[in-house]
């Protein structure tokens, strides 16, 4: 979660340092640990894109097909082209779309444990996502995208 927000291995493993070091002091506090850490992962790094500059504030289906095959070069390196297009245009996304993205399609969280995290409602989960698999079909369809 927080390397696909932030983009920086370094800040990613100082935000989940920090992540374990609060869930240490909470201890048992903690009721559901899953989406707690996920909740805070998210805010840790939210908070550094924000301090950086990097975070776009807004309220507003990527297949990429068959998993494998290294026998075919050629296809390997589509994928691996549509792969960087795919991170490029994600990384294009406002935070709440780019952060839905990264925990449902990416992570395969539910809507509702995602809503949690986020501190939205569900039904503003599925219209984030509405918009943000939107955006980026519209911008892998275009050539320059």
């Amino acid at each position: 979660m927080a390397w696909s927000l932030l983009r920086d291995r370094h800040e990613a493993e100082d935000v989940v340092q920090e992540v374990f070091t609060r869930f240490w002091q909470r201890g048992a506090s903690v009721k559901k640990p899953k989406s707690w850490l996920m909740k805070v992962a998210h805010n840790l790094s939210i908070d550094r894109l924000r301090f950086a500059g990097r975070f776009v504030e807004a309220e507003e289906e990527v297949l990429v097909g068959d998993h494998g095959n290294d026998s075919n070069p050629e296809w390997n390196y589509r994928q691996g082209e549509l792969s960087a297009r795919l991170e490029s245009a994600i990384d294009t996304l406002p935070g709440v779309q780019r952060s839905l993205v990264v925990l449902y399609d990416m992570r395969g969280m539910s809507g509702k444990d995602c809503a949690e995290i986020l501190g939205i409602s569900v039904n503003q989960v599925k219209v984030y996502l509405h918009r943000a698999r939107g955006r980026l079909r519209e911008k892998l369809e275009r050539p320059d995208g």
